[in-house]
């Protein structure tokens, strides 16, 4: 008891924090009360607190004002809020303003829309956007013939004029898979949405090509159409039975396969429009013969063999499938746009090539030298190799230049692919889109566009990381039990030394 006693007549020791004890130090070293110190020095760190948080705020403001692309980086798996260089380069050369009007009522934006119209105006001084609530301007759309655009739509204008982009544009989906895994994939294309309709309303004069009907021709799908819109080339049926000539709007004319052979008028007002500088594309049936065709062909010194083309190597043909071509891509404006895709040419024939002073043949699609020619073509009894049989290599498709008027400058262009199933739309599938942008590269290059201008939509959804079970069990453990047991480790030891002292 005396103990306790004792020890409650000790005169209560007086708490300090840590800033008053230091405050003490300096007050007995310069002499000074202790309190005085006190006051002086907590004076002195609220002001340096106080300066610290109006350097803090204004700091925050001053990086509020720089644009999101230099202050929010995007973290997303597939870089959805990302422009790629062909937008930066087009958006780089803009000369006119253009604006981009988002449909939408407010509270019910799309975060992602809203977050890529952010990005994407940032890259050029003559871009904008604004936010139209159809609820309070029930008919701004209307003055763009926009009246029935879905919401979520946006509206680009420059100067008088203008481009839709719905709402259900913007995304795209990819069923490759479906059948397979029971899952689709969502994609982003807001780029490449925005990005041609900025082109398209900063060019007057877009190219049209015209694709000829009345010789059983194949017609292209409304997918392929759509994709050369996207590329802002227009499309139109014509017939030459009621044409006087090729428009002069023309910018190319593609022939798709005609199962009847054309006239020889026909072939006359092909030959007329080369002449004065045109542009072709041909797709011929194996099936078909067109030797009036084949006529305006040899004036580019080119010629078909007759037959169908055989893959000998395993790696440039279908599985199980040796005449279903999957040729090598040569490197050419045409073919710029076919990185990491393949195409495929069922039933395709050799073109063979004739040297001419003024032509120039350049090889598209060609196949490997284990390719051979079996001259019986849908009579072959086998697609095996027999002897007699030629021996590729062989090209399949190539693009021709020539010199109409040197003087003048004249030159006329021809693409000709040996196999008309290229349109084939379950033969495109099978390679994912690669028969498609092979056709969208040969026309945007007779045409003068460029193909590098498409832009890959991009998935919203994620990889999964897939861990095995081994792995899981090293991460788990390690995560919660070492590096607890660790720390525990390490916090006693520190606590020891510092009694210890």
């Amino acid at each position: 008891m005396k103990f306790f006693k004792k020890k409650q007549e000790e005169p209560a020791k007086e708490k300090r924090s840590l800033r008053q004890w230091a405050a003490l130090a300096v007050s007995a070293l310069k002499g000074q009360p202790a309190s005085k110190a006190v006051f002086q020095n907590g004076a002195m760190a609220s002001v340096l607190t106080a300066l610290v948080l109006v350097a803090v705020i204004l700091v925050n403001l001053m990086v509020g004002m720089l644009p999101s692309k230099y202050t929010q980086w995007d973290m997303s798996q597939n870089g959805i809020y990302s422009i790629g260089d062909t937008t930066k380069d087009l958006l780089a050369g803009l000369e006119q303003d253009v604006t981009f009007y988002y449909l939408a009522q407010s509270g019910y934006e799309s975060e992602s829309v809203v977050t890529f119209l952010d990005r994407y105006t940032q890259e050029s001084k003559h871009l904008s956007w604004e936010q139209k609530n159809p609820a309070v301007y029930p008919t701004f759309a209307q003055q763009y013939g926009a009246e029935t655009a879905s919401e979520g739509s946006i509206i680009v204008v420059s100067g008088d004029r203008s481009k839709v982009i719905d709402s259900a544009d913007l995304y795209t989906y990819d069923y490759s898979d479906y059948y397979t895994t029971g899952s689709y994939d969502v994609l982003f294309d807001g780029e490449q949405q925005l990005t041609s309709a900025v082109y398209y309303v900063t060019t007057q004069d877009l190219p049209k090509i015209y694709t000829l009907t009345g010789h059983g021709e194949q017609q292209l799908t409304s997918d392929q159409e759509s994709a050369l819109n996207m590329q802002n080339i227009e499309v139109e049926d014509l017939a030459l039975v009621s044409s006087e000539g090729i428009p002069e709007d023309a910018a190319a004319v593609l022939i798709a396969g005609p199962t009847v052979d054309y006239t020889t008028e026909d072939v006359q007002i092909l030959r007329d429009y080369l002449s004065g500088g045109g542009k072709l594309i041909l797709l011929s049936d194996s099936a078909a013969s067109t030797p009036n065709l084949n006529a305006l062909m040899a004036d580019y010194g080119l010629s078909k063999l007759d037959g169908l083309v055989v893959e000998g190597n395993s790696s440039y043909h279908a599985r199980g499938f040796n005449y279903y071509l999957l040729p090598q891509i040569q490197s050419h404006e045409a073919t710029s746009g076919l990185a990491n895709l393949y195409v495929m040419l069922p039933y395709a024939q050799a073109i063979q090539t004739s040297e001419l002073e003024n032509v120039t043949v350049d090889s598209l699609l060609t196949t490997s030298s284990s390719a051979y020619n079996k001259a019986a073509g849908y009579d072959m009894t086998t697609t095996d190799k027999e002897e007699g049989d030629q021996e590729g290599a062989f090209d399949l498709a190539v693009a021709a230049t020539k010199t109409e008027n040197e003087d003048e400058g004249i030159e006329s262009q021809v693409i000709w692919v040996s196999s008309v199933a290229l349109l084939d739309q379950n033969v495109n599938a099978s390679v994912g889109g690669g028969n498609d942008q092979f056709l969208l590269g040969c026309v945007s290059w007779l045409s003068g566009q460029d193909s590098s201008i498409l832009i890959a939509a991009k998935s919203l959804s994620s990889d999964i990381l897939t861990v095995s079970a081994a792995d899981a069990a090293f991460w788990g453990n390690l995560t919660t039990i070492v590096l607890p047991v660790i720390c525990l480790i390490a916090g006693a030891v520190i606590t020891i030394k510092r009694r210890s002292q």
